[in-house]
């Protein structure tokens, strides 16, 4: 969103030695798991919900340093835990599945008290 790219620096999918190992086909179950994902997040965007948390740390380090304060120091951080992507994709899917019946259900409730009424 913010970085444009020189056509130069753009490589073809070819180039991509990461990508070599990836299988060409998908296989059934990740491409349906890969449809609920899509189908939990559809819905209007409204971008004032979103916030540039990244954005907002480093504009108060910059302020922070420009008045003369002392910077934290960041310690170092261990290697990163491996995570299954399947089984955590699965669990965010169901997750969202909750949250998008709760709304459902919020919204649904005030329309039979007005029913009842």
């Amino acid at each position: 969103m913010y970085t444009l790219h020189h056509a130069a620096e753009i490589r073809s999918i070819d180039a991509v030695e990461e990508l070599a190992s990836v299988p060409e086909k998908v296989k059934p179950e990740e491409m349906k798991l890969a449809r609920q994902v899509i189908e939990t997040f559809e819905g209007p965007l409204n971008l004032a919900d979103y916030k540039d948390e990244y954005r907002d740390a480093l504009m108060k380090l910059i302020e922070a340093k420009l008045e003369g304060e002392e910077l934290p120091e960041v310690a170092a951080s261990g290697p990163a835990k491996v995570t299954d992507i399947m089984s955590a994709l699965r669990a965010s899917v169901e997750a969202a599945k909750k949250r998008k019946k709760g709304d459902e259900d919020e919204e649904e409730a005030p329309a039979q008290r007005r029913k009842a009424g």
